[in-house]
């Protein structure tokens, strides 16, 4: 399996689209009885990467969220470096 295959397949939206197609073939009596196992666990493989994606995503925004509330409670960080250090040229006029 090639780098951008594996890295394709840990996307939401193809795990999501495998999701799509496979339910589309269900509905369209598309799969056999002799495909159906295959298919399933295909199905529910694509459907734990999807809510591991997910999972994943909503604690960056629980922390993104925090560090906005941080930031909306002291407005003195907004002038802060990556340090978390004041940054002395924030006063500065950015045009001189």
């Amino acid at each position: 399996m090639t780098a951008s295959r594996k890295d394709q397949s840990d996307t939401y939206e193809h795990n999501f689209a495998v999701l799509e197609k496979i339910t589309d073939a269900l509905n369209k009596d598309e799969i056999g009885i002799d495909d159906l196992l295959e298919k399933t666990r295909e199905a529910l493989d694509a459907a734990r990467r999807c809510m591991e994606i997910l999972n994943r995503q909503k604690g960056e925004f629980r922390k993104l969220e925090a560090e906005f509330a941080r930031l909306i409670e002291s407005p003195e960080t907004m002038n802060a470096d990556k340090d978390g250090e004041p940054d002395e040229t924030a006063d500065e006029d950015p045009l001189a």
